[in-house]
């Protein structure tokens, strides 16, 4: 082997581990508070959860851990959301939407109803889930109602981002939900 073939070997073996070492870095949770079933769950019951007294709600701040909103790639669909359109291919956009809904609420709760699981990969992985809300709006009205999830995530930067989401919801007797509210967890 030549004196050239040899540095090229070498700076061609260094380039591999060095690509596998950053992959490495670069690397989602599969298990634990960062996993995306987890942060599912978190994304219903924190992200979306509202509180009497709480300050206005935006998106970009209250959301932007579960968004990479920076990215116009994805797809975000939910027959309940305001406005003329419910399919949004931009995550800010999207979040933006529903802004005006959750700051003219006096309180926003959920909980989850089961049907949680998790097929999760390298860099992307599936999360579905079922939970319930309330919306209690500051004109007086009672929303309630059940719902079904599922996000598509992408593993970007050693972080789990929403890419895809389909959410479903339909309307319900209040009554009907509130043994779901404040509940937590991922088991079924």
């Amino acid at each position: 082997m030549t004196r050239l073939n040899i540095i090229f070997a070498a700076a061609l073996a260094f380039g591999a581990s060095a690509g596998a070492a950053v992959a490495q870095d670069e690397s989602c949770p599969r298990e634990g508070g960062d996993a995306p079933l987890t942060l599912h769950a978190d994304w219903i019951m924190k992200g979306w959860e509202r509180k009497e007294g709480d300050p206005n709600f935006v998106f970009s701040q209250k959301l932007s851990r579960y968004y990479d909103l920076e990215s116009t790639k994805g797809v975000f669909y939910d027959n309940f959301a305001p406005g003329d359109t419910q399919l949004f291919r931009d995550p800010a956009r999207y979040g933006a939407n529903w802004e005006a809904l959750q700051n003219a609420t006096r309180s926003v709760h959920h909980g989850l109803t089961g049907g949680q699981d998790a097929i999760v990969g390298d860099t992307v992985a599936s999360t579905t889930l079922g939970f319930a809300g309330r919306i209690d709006r500051l004109d007086g009205k009672i929303i309630a109602f059940d719902g079904r999830s599922q996000l598509g995530w992408e593993c970007t930067g050693g972080k789990w981002k929403i890419r895809h989401e389909l959410n479903y919801a339909w309307i319900v007797k209040p009554e009907s939900i509130e043994r779901f509210l404040g509940r937590t967890g991922t088991q079924q």
